[in-house]
């Protein structure tokens, strides 16, 4: 009967042991993407946010990246139909629907990054990730000359390439 309790204690702090082994190596891996990011806050921030990244490998991590920069692209094109819809003057309604466009692009550009992923074509998603960022660039550029760009809608671009950077940055790190 000692024998059989001390087998099972063993086995409980075996199983404990490697459990927090596990978690340590996820927190690991989600330091090591988000400390090549330009962003490593925001990457942290976005990463250990969703609770599949607890027990996410790189793939895992890359989806939980696709899934966070779209929902953020599909909010900031919401902001610039909301901005499009209050502008007045002629030179920011062009502008915003440039960015309705960009955004619009952006969002294709991701829903193309899963199948990539899936069939593990890292040079693919790498390829495509980058054509996302064109997005949210090009609807900036179009605030280089007055009127100048809504603060919000700047801190939404911004946000979102330092998003579709993790992607980026997994790609990078796939193709090894």
């Amino acid at each position: 009967m000692a024998l059989s309790h001390i087998s099972t204690s063993c086995l409980i702090v075996s199983l404990l042991s490697i459990f927090f082994t596990l978690t340590n190596v996820r927190a690991d891996l989600i330091n090591d993407v988000c400390s090549k990011t330009k962003k490593p806050a925001t990457c942290l921030s976005a990463l250990n946010g969703d609770p599949r990244s607890k027990s996410a490998t790189l793939e895992g991590l890359a989806t939980i990246s696709i899934d966070i920069s779209l929902k953020n692209t599909q909010s900031g094109r919401d902001l610039v139909n909301s901005l499009l819809k209050q502008a007045t003057d002629p030179k920011l309604k062009t502008r915003y629907n440039s960015c309705l466009e960009n955004y619009n692009d952006t969002i294709d550009d991701l829903k193309e990054l899963p199948p990539f992923l899936k069939s593990k074509d890292y040079i693919g998603l790498n390829v495509h990730s980058s054509a996302a960022l064109d997005g949210p660039i090009t609807c900036d550029d179009n605030f280089s000359s007055p009127p100048a760009e809504a603060l919000q809608l700047k801190a939404a671009s911004d946000k979102l390439v330092e998003l579709i950077d993790i992607i980026l940055v997994i790609s990078n790190l796939l193709r090894r």
